[in-house]
């Protein structure tokens, strides 16, 4: 039984961190909305640390004629920088104003777990109420200064976005999903390159690319084709906080690796029109918790494809 646990453990390190060594098996299981389940150990050697990829946070509206001008800056920075290096989730909150779709589009874009995420502490409860608000993104939750929350208008996206992608990371983070029947295997492989004693969390969105409808390009004008990418269809993990990752550990020591696993059932629709999950990518992103605020950065950030490579 000791051969096998070994054996399974040393695979896991391989498929995730490239580690040539492991100890320490202790898996646990959470049930909850979704089932969840644990794995730690020390890897040896401790891997390099991967290079910092950026992940941006839009907020944005079918309605907001100024949010086409502020995607095209996101598209910008994606395409000038190495595949998978920026990760982008397109979050259109369950409100009014410049986030409802023309009455005439065929989805409806708009998510409670977007406003749960625009309405917490790390947006100081920003909502779409006044015509103007949007665009908006927080990149990696960072803020711009200290004490200006990490709320930011289009202008200061392409420097931010910049600076963070020079950031040095102490974790390296890898995601794996596949589907059957409906629902995805989403596995996530966390690996501290430095010793860390504060606390981290995990959150997983699922997002949806090409999707095309109606989007308000200027004041009464809608460009019928427009195509949304990155558009969150829903988070795996709770809006906003995340789950916390080994949480009683007062040191995560470097070589520490943490293996989770979500079951996950695929909405077959948006508030409006269906939900193509050939169309669907996986976000996973390790950062600071709420409760350790005002600092709720980003450290690293990963994605795949949901239905498996």
């Amino acid at each position: 039984m000791k051969k096998l646990t070994l054996a399974f453990c040393c695979i896991t390190a391989i498929l995730f961190a490239g580690c040539s060594g492991c100890k320490e098996v202790s898996p646990v299981i959470r049930f909850g909305s979704e089932k969840v389940t644990d794995t730690t150990y020390l890897i040896n050697p401790v891997p390099a640390a991967q290079p910092h990829n950026v992940l941006v946070e839009e907020f944005t509206g079918e309605s907001c004629s100024n949010c086409p001008a502020g995607r095209a800056i996101l598209d910008k920075a994606i395409s000038s920088n190495p595949a998978g290096s920026i990760n982008v989730i397109s979050l259109y909150q369950n409100i009014e104003g410049e986030c409802r779709p023309p009455d005439t589009a065929n989805y409806d874009l708009r998510t409670d777990d977007a406003s749960t995420i625009a309405n917490s502490i790390i947006y100081n409860n920003i909502e779409d109420v006044n015509f103007g608000a949007l665009p908006g993104a927080g990149i990696d939750r960072v803020p711009l200064s200290a004490g200006t929350g990490a709320w930011l208008s289009k202008t200061d996206w392409a420097g931010q976005i910049s600076s963070r992608l020079a950031s040095p990371d102490s974790i390296n983070l890898s995601v794996y999903s596949t589907c059957k029947n409906g629902i995805a295997t989403i596995t996530v492989g966390i690996t501290y390159t430095q010793a860390m004693s504060t606390l981290q969390n995990l959150s997983i969105a699922v997002v949806e690319d090409s999707i095309i409808d109606f989007q308000e390009v200027s004041f009464g004008a809608v460009d019928h084709f427009y195509v949304f990418n990155d558009v969150l269809v829903g988070m795996v993990t709770p809006a906003g906080t995340g789950d916390p990752i080994l949480s009683t550990m007062a040191v995560k020591e470097a070589g520490r690796f943490v293996q989770r696993v979500y079951s996950y059932t695929i909405p077959v629709s948006h508030k409006k029109g269906l939900v193509n999950p050939s169309h669907c990518r996986v976000v996973a992103f390790v950062h600071r918790p709420q409760s350790a605020s005002p600092d709720f950065q980003i450290y690293q950030s990963q994605q795949t494809k949901l239905m498996g490579p």
